[in-house]
């Protein structure tokens, strides 16, 4: 998050106000993929279509599943870059966002585990790691709980979890005076500047007006149907809590310490759910670990999956 915001303040600031913040980090992304194989494979399942980018040519299939925030191929590139030269990385856009498609306005989290599954299988892929952060470590808690068989390994970073009291939220919206919704999805300035405070250890100084193109360019594609997924997490929270159960396969809970919207502490009934868990915790680290501390968590990863696949 930090390199990539940085990036776009950076091109806009350099180009002035004619260069857009979201040209600019899609060439950088654009870029960025350009110097590794990479293929781009979109699959119709039903009437959804769930999009996915390939990179790498390895044995072992990394699946990484995004949170909320944009450019779920942006949010990878630090997994992307240390382990495609050994692994086949798959980097997932959820129905809804990138480039996958849903006609349903409130996409649930059981349609996302089972497109991504039927995606997955009609291409022949039954091995995975499989990596979700945020509402994606939810999809990937209920994906490992209803096929643990396709699964080498596990790992979640700062899930949504069954053990995770939604009221928190109700006590985050009143400190904010404004929906989750607006906060996680930003409309306005103070939004903005609050999802950066939930979301990052140390938010950093950006102009208003590249604040602004980002929300004008960035935060409000697909907005409704986001906001509608959002939502649909709480009208789901029987079927989370008893179906996301966790799985006996070997699993990384990985924390940023000072997650100020799925506390760390929730980390310790989630891994009763998983028998074969380790748990790590970030320091100086908020909701995304693995944007903020990359290299730190890059480390972790690298040693937990040399576990899994031994020499």
């Amino acid at each position: 998050m930090r390199s990539l915001l940085l990036f776009g303040m950076f091109a806009a600031l350099s180009a002035g106000t004619s260069c857009r913040v979201d040209h600019a980090i899609e060439a950088e992304d654009s870029w960025f993929y350009s110097r590794r194989p990479t293929q781009h494979l979109t699959t119709p399942v039903g009437s959804d279509s769930l999009h996915w980018t390939q990179v790498g040519q390895g044995r072992d299939t990394l699946v990484l599943v995004h949170g909320f925030g944009p450019y779920p191929s942006v949010q990878w590139q630090p997994v992307v870059w240390k382990f495609s030269p050994t692994s086949t990385i798959l980097v997932v856009d959820l129905l809804g966002f990138g480039e996958s498609t849903s006609p349903d306005s409130a996409i649930s989290v059981n349609q996302q585990v089972e497109v991504l599954h039927d995606a997955l299988t009609s291409h022949g892929i039954q091995s995975i790691h499989l990596v979700g952060h945020s509402y994606g470590g939810m999809v990937s808690t209920l994906f490992a709980s209803r096929y643990p068989e396709m699964l080498k390994s596990l790992v979640l970073i700062d899930p949504l979890h069954r053990h995770y009291n939604l009221k928190y939220l109700d006590s985050l919206q009143n400190l904010w005076g404004r929906p989750i919704e607006e906060v996680l999805l930003p409309r306005d300035v103070a939004s903005y500047d609050a999802m950066m405070d939930v979301s990052v250890y140390d938010p950093f100084f950006l102009p208003e007006f590249v604040k602004q193109q980002v929300l004008d360019n960035i935060y409000s594609v697909n907005l409704s149907q986001r906001e509608a997924m959002l939502r649909a997490v709480r009208r789901d929270e029987v079927l989370i809590r008893n179906q996301a159960l966790g799985a006996n396969v070997p699993t990384l809970l990985l924390w940023g310490a000072e997650d100020a919207l799925f506390p760390v502490q929730g980390s310790e009934d989630l891994a009763r759910d998983f028998p074969q868990s380790s748990t790590v915790v970030v320091p100086k680290a908020g909701h995304i670990p693995h944007m903020e501390r990359p290299f730190v968590v890059l480390d972790f990863l690298a040693e937990f999956f040399s576990a899994q696949s031994p020499k």
